[in-house]
């Protein structure tokens, strides 16, 4: 099993979270539903790794508002490890611009995350930073 090093930013606006929803190309999960996230790029801080893949993916300029505990989530269907720094996240605005890894996005409550079939793990996002 191979072990990747990702960060995930948990971004918020006027109480609701965003979510996307990968392409039907990604690799990884498509067509699955996941918070901003990206591999932490060799001496990049996790930090800046983080506010970078939310503007790269979504357009929109945030900030970190709280760090979650690192954590890893095996998953044995794709033969992957994968060792998770998460961050709460707030943005100004709501206008999300979408690049090409995601086809969808949505401005949901913390209830309403049921209800979408997620990557793995997406709840422990959420739980890692006190939110559910």
């Amino acid at each position: 099993m191979k072990t990747y090093f990702v960060v995930t930013g948990v971004v918020k606006h006027k109480n609701k979270l965003l979510i996307l929803k990968k392409s039907p190309k990604d690799w990884n999960y498509p067509n699955r539903w996941s918070f901003c996230s990206g591999y932490v790029k060799e001496f990049e801080a996790a930090e800046d790794t983080v506010l970078r893949e939310i503007m790269e993916e979504t357009g929109l300029k945030a900030k970190i508002i709280k760090k979650g505990k690192l954590f890893q989530k095996d998953d044995k269907n794709n033969g992957k490890s994968w060792v998770i720094k998460t961050f709460l996240c707030e943005s100004n605005s709501a206008n999300v611009r979408l690049d090409h890894e995601n086809s969808e996005f949505k401005w949901i409550s913390y209830k309403d995350l049921k209800k979408y079939p997620t990557v793995p793990g997406l709840k422990k996002d959420l739980k890692v930073l006190n939110l559910i």
